[in-house]
C-alpha cells in the first residue's frame, strides 16, 4: 500500500514537471522574425566568406562577390583606431547583442495553469489575473480601492493595495490576504506567488 502510495506521488510529480514545461513551451513567444532574420544575415556573411576563401585557395587574385574587393581596399586604408573603422566595429557589436538578446527565451503569455495531465496545458492573461484578484480584495468589507501588481518577470509576488476608510483596521489585512489567497487556491496557477497586502487609510 505505502509502495503504490510513493509510486503515485512520484507520477504526479512527474506529470506536473512535463504540463509545465509543456505550459511554458507553448505560450512563450516564439520570435520567429528574429531567428529567420539571424539566419539569413549568418548564412549571407558565411556564404560570402566561403567564396571569398575559395577563390583565395585557387589563387585567383580577383574577389568572385562584387563589393568585396571596394570594401578590402578600403579596409587597407584605415588604420584600428580611425573613426569609421570604430564606428564599424561598434555597429556590429550591438547588431550581435541585438541578435542574442532576441535568441533569449521570452516571456510566457501570461500565467501558466497548474494540471497533472501533461498532454494539457492552460494559461491565464496577467490582466484577467489581476482583475481577479482585485476584485476578490474589493469583496471584503471595508476595502474601498483594490489594486493588483505582480507577478512579472522580476516580481515573483503578488502585491495588493488596498485602501479602507477605518481608522483602525485591525486585522483587514489579513482578511485581504485569505482572500486573495483563496482566489489564488480556484484558479490555481502553475507558480503560486506570495501575497503581500498594503493598507492605506483614506479619508471620507
Amino acid at each position: 500500500m505505502a509502495e503504490t502510495l510513493v509510486k503515485d506521488l512520484i507520477e504526479e510529480a512527474r506529470n506536473e514537471r512535463r504540463a509545465r514545461r509543456l505550459a511554458v513551451r507553448e505560450f512563450r513567444p516564439r520570435r520567429a522574425f528574429a531567428g529567420f532574420a539571424a539566419a539569413l544575415l549568418v548564412t549571407v556573411v558565411g556564404g560570402v566568406a566561403a567564396v571569398e576563401l575559395l577563390a583565395a585557395a585557387l589563387g585567383s587574385a580577383v574577389h568572385p562577390v562584387p563589393g568585396v574587393a571596394a570594401a578590402a581596399d578600403a579596409l587597407r586604408r584605415r588604420a584600428w583606431h580611425d573613426p569609421e573603422v570604430l564606428a564599424g566595429a561598434g555597429a556590429v557589436a550591438v547588431l550581435g547583442l541585438a541578435f542574442l538578446l532576441a535568441s533569449l527565451p521570452g516571456r510566457p503569455r501570461g500565467v501558466p495553469l497548474a494540471g497533472s495531465d501533461p498532454r494539457l496545458a492552460g494559461v491565464i492573461g496577467r490582466a484577467a489575473l489581476r482583475r481577479a484578484l482585485e476584485d476578490a480584495a474589493l469583496a471584503v468589507p471595508g476595502i474601498e480601492r483594490a489594486r493588483v501588481r505582480g507577478p512579472g518577470p522580476v516580481r515573483r509576488n503578488v502585491v495588493v493595495w488596498a485602501t479602507t476608510h477605518y481608522r483602525n483596521p485591525a486585522n483587514l489585512a489579513d482578511l485581504v490576504r485569505d482572500a486573495v489567497d483563496e482566489r489564488l487556491d480556484h484558479i490555481e496557477p502553475m507558480r503560486r506567488p506570495d501575497v503581500d497586502v498594503r493598507l492605506g487609510w483614506r479619508k471620507d
